[in-house]
This record gives structure tokens, sequence and C-alpha cells, in this order.
């Protein structure tokens, strides 16, 4: 299970938790883009950064890879990405 972590001028806060890895990236992302700020995905016992953004754009994904072979090349994946914006639009 995953938090969200929003960043303030006193560090990271905790505005949401037991998510799935999915869920809170999609919602991660939606609300950077909306209050135009930092969040970062976490594990619960927040020893594991998975994912990081910023005024709605991705800036570290370390989810699964949708390709191995490209991820073994370093190119990024797109597939988390496509997912959690299917997630969102169902959302609305």
């Amino acid at each position: 299970m995953f938090c969200i972590q929003r960043l303030s001028d006193k560090g990271w806060d905790c505005i949401a938790d037991n998510l799935n890895l999915l869920e809170a990236r999609a919602k991660a992302t939606l609300w950077s883009q909306e209050h135009a700020a930092a969040f970062r995905v976490v594990s619960l016992d927040q020893s594991d950064m998975q994912f990081l953004c910023r005024d709605g754009v991705i800036l570290v994904d370390l989810s699964e890879p949708a390709d191995l072979a490209a991820a073994l090349e370093g190119q990024p994946s797109v597939l988390m990405e496509d997912i959690s914006w299917k997630i969102l639009a169902e959302a609305n």
C-alpha cells in the first residue's frame, strides 16, 4: 500500500494513504496539476518513493516498466501513464 505526500514549506505531508500504486499515481498527478504543487507516492513505511510529479508533470516514475526491453535501454514506460489517465477519465 502507498500514500500520497504533498511538498509544503515544512517538508512532505501525507494527505492520502492506503492506496494502491495506480490509484496513488493517478491522484497525485491530478492534484499536482490542480494545485500547482509537488506530490510524491511512497510506500506506507515511507522507505521507498515510487513516483514524483510537479504541476501535472511526471518527474520520476519507478513503477514497473511496460516494456522491459525499452526499460533496459533507459527509455520511459508509457503504459503506466496511459493507465493512470484512463483511471482519471473514468473518475470524472
